[in-house]
């Protein structure tokens, strides 16, 4: 990898970092759920400034091309960020039924308070 290309991508990744740091600062993004990007932008500013871990990783898992193995550790990723997604959206999802039903219940006795009055 070329020494261009190597600043390239780590300003690219300084400037999707920085980007993530001020979403988190305005609350647009949660930390929970942005932690497993900032371990990816870590990962892959390691892999860019010592493309040599590539190979190694490739050897261990038993992947003949290195760049076959970007595309499986994507591929993990990928579903490592569905699930959490899944995981937050079904929290989400009780918790919602939990204050419907506490809404109602809520609503229910106004509507007895008042007509007993």
């Amino acid at each position: 990898m070329g020494l261009h290309l190597k600043i390239f991508l780590l300003i690219c990744l300084v400037a999707v970092l920085i980007l993530m740091i001020r979403s988190i600062k305005n609350k647009k993004l949660v930390l929970q759920y942005s932690l497993s990007w900032l371990f990816l932008i870590f990962g892959l500013a390691i892999v860019i400034l010592f493309p040599g871990i590539l190979n190694v990783i490739s050897g261990i898992i038993g992947i003949a091309v290195p760049v076959n193995t970007i595309f499986f550790l994507g591929f993990l990723f990928a579903l490592l960020i569905i699930f959490n997604l899944t995981s937050a959206v079904s929290k989400m999802s009780v918790e919602i039924t939990r204050l419907t039903q506490e809404l109602a219940i809520l609503k229910k006795k106004t509507e007895e308070d008042q007509a007993e009055l």
